[in-house]
């Protein structure tokens, strides 16, 4: 004999498969290196969430992380454009289960630990997991964070907290409107919960927007010039067949590019003037008349210059990345890139950003993939640098994705930013994430951007107390597990 209790619990399975089909709807514009609508973000978790709630252990495993699984397919299919199209689909499912571990955590937790303290489970796993792969190669990429970077009162947060403290808020949200469905939204019996929750937001987002009216970017201003190459180095390199004198050739005419432009940022009163990555290619025996046309030209114009250079030997045996910065007075200083993005093979430097005293405050100097490495780029924090200059290279199936992830860093570390991104999008922020210029490889001729640029930096606790967070939230995940257990036993 069917109960209507029975009835019920048939009914409200029957509605979950809507919820899970809303939920991956919104899932896939939610992240990923395509379309992402902000609010999609927020909302796709909460219909996740109210199905697995709803559903037994084995619809998770068989319905689930399958359904979850080809949402990132989609999310990041192209990611690397150069490779075959099955490595997308396996890095897509890669992140599809890794992803979907909070999600499991808060179904098998949650049943045990109950009521508003419960709601605590999700957002921790989900920093957790957000966490552990900020680390290289992963390097953050597709944190939750991420996608807000247009809400700049929200985003002011990582200033204390780091990106950690974003992707718990948006992921406590999904878990705080399951909590209050699962009191069939009873104001009587959620207020309180609710209250915490949206007085703990609205603080944050009035924190936000008094940093940045009561701590404005009003220091003085230098003009900085962002230059890229108007051609493809790699694809004219073919018809040279490997030749030396043909490849010294096309070096050359790069060279005399970047100098010719960069002449053109100087007389539109530039003063710091930055290069992109792989922006010269040279042999090592050349390398030395390459810095020191850089060089002429850096004391003649009175400009600080940051050449991105490629150095190759011809065995190709000690290919070096690096950036080459000098001063109006000519003093040269070498970085090398310190991390590797996967497939590229070169000597990494020593891992210690580049700060250089100037007279438009204190410049940091990393490269591309360096940018991404949250605790690598804190060491400009805590030495207080000013304006970041950052030489890059990229592909057009991560843009703008990527150029999105240094903003939250400068915010992070209180310095402006200048990025010089070929095949990709150049960008200059200040410390509050405000878009000072832009120039995007894809959509124009143009190979210079400027940007006024402020001299001077700002302070954060994020810089001074790291990530502190996040370990905040593994120790509190811990003790819901010890909870749950505990209870278990008592059982």
């Amino acid at each position: 004999m069917v109960t209507k209790k029975d009835d019920s619990k048939l009914n409200l399975k029957n509605w979950s498969y809507l919820w899970l089909i809303i939920g991956f709807i919104f899932l896939i514009f939610s992240n990923g290196i395509w379309k992402i609508i902000p609010i999609a973000t927020w909302l796709a978790p909460v219909f996740l969430l109210r199905f697995l709630r709803i559903q037994n252990k084995l619809k998770v495993f068989l319905l689930f992380i399958p359904v979850y699984s080809v949402a990132w397919i989609i999310m990041v299919y192209d990611l690397y454009s150069k490779m075959p199209a099955w490595v997308s689909v396996v890095s897509g499912l890669v992140y599809g289960v890794v992803f979907s571990i909070p999600f499991l955590a808060d179904r098998f937790l949650t049943l045990k630990i109950k009521g508003f303290l419960g709601t605590l489970i999700f957002p921790s796993a989900v920093v957790i997991i957000e966490f552990i792969l900020s680390a290289p190669p992963a390097n953050s990429w597709f944190s939750l964070a991420y996608t807000q970077y247009g809400n700049l009162p929200l985003v002011q947060l990582v200033s204390i907290t780091g990106i950690w403290g974003i992707s718990f808020l948006i992921a406590w949200f999904a878990s705080i409107v399951n909590w209050a469905w699962e009191q069939k939204f009873e104001l009587q019996k959620i207020k309180k919960g609710v209250s915490i929750y949206f007085g703990i937001f609205i603080f944050i987002l009035l924190f936000g927007g008094a940093y940045i009216t009561f701590l404005p970017v009003n220091s003085d201003t230098v003009r900085v010039a962002a230059i890229t190459r108007s051609f493809d180095i790699d694809i004219e390199a073919k018809s040279c067949k490997g030749e030396v004198p043909c490849l010294q050739k096309l070096f050359n005419r790069s060279l005399d590019e970047f100098l010719e432009d960069s002449k053109q940022a100087a007389n539109a009163d530039a003063k710091i003037i930055v290069w992109q990555e792989n922006g010269l290619a040279v042999y090592e025996d050349d390398e030395a008349a390459f810095i020191e046309q850089g060089r002429e030209f850096a004391m003649q114009e009175k400009v600080y210059l940051l050449m991105g250079m490629y150095m190759l030997s011809e065995g190709r045996t000690v290919d070096e990345n690096k950036a080459i910065l000098i001063t109006p007075s000519g003093q040269v200083s070498e970085y090398l890139k310190s991390y590797v993005v996967p497939g590229d093979n070169h000597i990494v430097g020593d891992r210690k950003i580049l700060i250089q005293e100037s007279d438009y405050g204190k410049l940091g100097t990393i490269i591309c993939q360096d940018t991404h490495v949250i605790p690598f780029v804190r060491q400009a924090g805590k030495a207080n640098v000013d304006i970041m200059l950052i030489p890059n290279h990229n592909y057009e199936s991560v843009t703008p994705y990527i150029q999105r992830m240094p903003i939250f860093k400068a915010i992070e570390n209180g310095f402006s930013m200048v990025r010089a991104d070929y095949h990709g999008l150049s960008n200059a922020v200040d410390y509050h994430g405000n878009v000072l210029a832009e120039l995007n490889d894809f959509t124009t001729e143009e190979t210079i951007m400027i940007a006024d640029i402020p001299t001077k930096g700002i302070k954060t606790i994020y810089s001074q107390i790291g990530d502190f967070f996040a370990w905040f939230c593994v120790l509190g995940f811990l003790i819901m597990i010890w909870l749950s257990f505990s209870k278990f036993k008592k059982k």
